[in-house]
């Protein structure tokens, strides 16, 4: 079946009532974005044209304070935004744009992002061959590299790979139907990171697949901050507390394994300290220096594995301050107050004079 006949497919499927719903709904969040929002909705604009369906487009802004919303609302594109400037975050951002969502299919990606204008087909054909699938995510493409984070994520080719996945970072186009049968909701709303680890632990569990198909899907822009400032934010706005959060929602349910592998390396930061700790005291309660150069001795071959593992000094030693980093939020995120992940959020629609005539 061809790309073409298989969306159509697609499109055609189902009674009168389902096909009055957009096929597309492509949700967009965003939060001070000024400098590459047109960008963005101008790349998912010129998408929709190659979708055999009708579309939706939804930004879902964070109360940005810059100019984001008054650029968008140039653009026939309807824009809701948080009452609440406290619920900022990642899995806010998400699920509001979710919630007003009514397309078959949602297609979830940020707004320093630009979609491939021939991935929506594409992906919308993976899915009509498979109805296993939940979710089907492409290329990222990164743009700009500035700081640790980049580098790291184009290294180990997180995104830029092929296969079958956990979850789809950076971005994707899911089964509406497959997110209702996995608890409902696009993203938890307590979460200001690793939104799309949660989904697709929640998806898998439930029985679906995602995949990344070799094809380009989004352009991604990247942080303009540096390394130092990029740690700073991450702390300041709450998602460095996010794996703390993350742990906590996934006790007692079926993807607890999957979340611990996630955050395998903070935890195990944590357990270094706590073997370092127990060994100074049982350095002082024998009397004996030997427990502590057992650990210092262990401790010298992990940091000797990950040089070798990452080939390179610098690399090793930024996943090193990260581990830490990200312990330290663990822990914070752990002691969080939670509420209900799929509660309403609040919202105001800022949609400009153009939403009128969204396809």
């Amino acid at each position: 079946m061809t790309i073409d006949r298989a969306a159509t497919a697609i499109a055609e499927d189902g009674v009168a009532t389902r096909l009055a719903l957009p096929l597309v709904s492509f949700v967009i969040k965003a939060f001070n974005e000024e400098a590459k929002i047109a960008a963005c909705i101008e790349s998912v604009l010129k998408a929709t044209r190659e979708v055999p369906g009708r579309c939706e487009v939804i930004l879902a802004d964070s109360v940005s304070s810059d100019r984001t919303v008054a650029i968008a609302q140039a653009y026939p594109v309807r824009i809701v935004q948080l009452r609440d400037a406290n619920q900022r975050g990642c899995g806010a951002g998400v699920q509001l744009g979710y919630q007003h969502a009514s397309g078959q299919f949602v297609f979830l990606l940020d707004g320093d992002m630009q979609v491939h204008d021939r991935f929506v087909p594409v992906a919308l054909a993976a899915l009509q061959a498979d109805p296993g699938l939940a979710g089907v995510a492409g290329l990222l493409i990164d743009v700009a590299v500035r700081n640790a984070f980049d580098h790291q994520r184009v290294s180990e080719e997180v995104s830029s790979v092929a296969g079958d996945e956990r979850w789809l970072n950076g971005g994707g186009l899911y089964r509406r139907s497959a997110i209702e049968q996995a608890g409902g909701y696009a993203a938890d709303l307590n979460l200001k990171g690793w939104e799309e680890a949660e989904l697709g632990m929640r998806l898998r569990a439930a029985g679906w697949r995602l995949r990344r198909i070799v094809v380009p899907a989004v352009r991604h822009d990247g942080h303009l901050a540096g390394t130092g400032q990029v740690l700073r934010r991450l702390w300041v706005s709450g998602r460095a507390f996010a794996s703390g959060v993350l742990l906590r929602q996934a006790w007692g349910r079926p993807w607890w394994r999957d979340a611990l592998r996630l955050l395998a390396e903070p935890l195990l930061a944590i357990a270094w300290w706590v073997v370092g700790l127990a060994s100074l005291a049982a350095a002082g309660l024998l009397d004996r220096v030997w427990p502590l150069l057992v650990w210092a001795a262990a401790s010298l071959m992990l940091s000797a594995f990950m040089v070798v593992r990452k080939r390179s000094v610098r690399r090793a030693a930024f996943s090193f301050v990260l581990w830490h980093f990200l312990a330290g939020g663990l822990l914070r995120g752990l002691l969080l107050p939670r509420r209900a992940a799929a509660q309403p959020i609040p919202s105001v629609d800022c949609s400009g004079p153009g939403a009128a005539g969204m396809r």
